[in-house]
């Protein structure tokens, strides 16, 4: 059985990676590794204290809704406001999330913005949602300039779904807008008291013609 799984698996990996000759699409996150779907940001407190620090300087209706006791719930570094720097990214909440509750009545979270010798940056997000992490960062457009990845989880009666939200940071108008849904990059029922015990994971890569696409692997519960 345990010769079968990796048989699966490796089959999955070889059609992901494609055929020889074939250029490989670049892989951005990939679930089937447990310590990506289970691993949690945490921070020094060095690190925490900078980030309070850029806070300060946040229009005042950001430092309202984040107050004291802000979660910082993932982080990347790459290009977002402009081709050629070197920033470094969090996605920032008044609260850390809970799954069961994924629209809370809650302020917007933030996406902070940091780079040597700039100014610290702020990106209000929608208050429709509350994320469970920034899980990755790259540039699937081609612009230079990385696009980020921010993961959504929903759990129900032993059921848990979670979809990957692209965003696109627009410096000129200091937004983040939506430009993709990944939906259903993990699914699994593993916990359910009824009905079958299933889990699929998503490898995600950079599409051929831009944007990121998702393919689907089962794995076994247990």
């Amino acid at each position: 059985m345990a010769a079968m799984r990796w048989m699966g698996f490796a089959a999955g990996f070889v059609a992901l990676l494609g055929s020889p000759g074939m250029a490989a699409p670049r892989l951005v996150l990939d679930y089937r590794n447990p310590q990506v779907r289970t691993q949690w940001p945490s921070y020094a407190p060095a690190e925490r204290a900078a980030v309070a620090r850029a806070l300060e300087g946040a229009p005042e209706a950001i430092r309202t809704d984040m107050g004291r006791s802000f979660a910082i719930i993932g982080d990347a570094r790459g290009a977002y406001t402009t081709t050629g720097t070197r920033e470094r990214i969090y996605l920032i909440q008044q609260k850390a999330p809970v799954a069961i509750d994924p629209f809370p009545n809650a302020p917007a979270p933030v996406l902070l913005v940091l780079a040597e010798g700039a100014a610290p940056r702020f990106y209000r997000l929608t208050t429709k949602a509350q994320f469970q992490r920034l899980v990755a960062s790259a540039d699937a457009d081609r612009d230079g300039r990385d696009e980020v990845l921010l993961e959504s989880t929903v759990m129900n009666m032993g059921q848990s779904i979670s979809a990957v939200t692209v965003l696109r940071l627009d410096p000129a108008t200091e937004t983040a807008p939506e430009v993709q849904t990944l939906p259903e990059v993990v699914s699994e029922s593993c916990d359910a008291g009824r009905g079958p015990r299933t889990r699929t994971v998503a490898a995600i890569t950079v599409a051929e013609g831009g944007g990121f696409q998702a393919q689907r692997f089962p794995l076994p519960c247990g």
